[in-house]
């Protein structure tokens, strides 16, 4: 804990947590399901009107066109990010919160890549305060 003044809560250091990436993705395609599965986005058929995966996102398909070198190979990993406050102390208590950062890989269908076992947390941000405009200051995979 930091010194404090009288009358003054006290505040932890904050300390970025980092959870290697690379781990997280070896022990998810060691499955034999999952490792057949994460190239279904691209056997996807869309409906017409409807989305049911995020590849039928325009997004999506302007990444395809842009990184044809990374398209080309549909084992390549498609990791969505995001995250969420998390307040120890409560909603109103704002001291300290906590912002985990989440990936799920988006090469698995949907009805899997959503769920809690295929959300792989990498990092825990610290800090009071939303870190939304300085979030590329820490999202740098060098694993990627």
């Amino acid at each position: 804990m930091r010194e404090r003044k009288p009358n003054q809560m006290k505040t932890p250091y904050p300390i970025l947590r980092y959870l290697p990436l690379t781990p997280c993705m070896q022990r998810l395609y060691a499955s034999d399901l999952t490792a057949e599965q994460k190239t279904s986005h691209a056997n996807h058929q869309t409906e017409e009107r409807s989305m049911c995966h995020p590849s039928d996102v325009e997004a999506w398909r302007h990444f395809d066109q842009t990184y044809l070198d990374f398209t080309t190979e549909p084992r390549n990993a498609r990791l969505g990010l995001y995250t969420n406050d998390f307040a120890p102390q409560g909603k109103y208590y704002h001291t300290y919160s906590c912002w985990p950062i989440i990936l799920t890989p988006y090469n698995l269908p949907l009805r899997i890549c959503m769920t809690s076992e295929y959300m792989l947390m990498t990092m825990v941000i610290p800090g009071p305060f939303n870190p939304e405009r300085l979030i590329d200051v820490h999202l740098k995979f060098e694993e990627l």
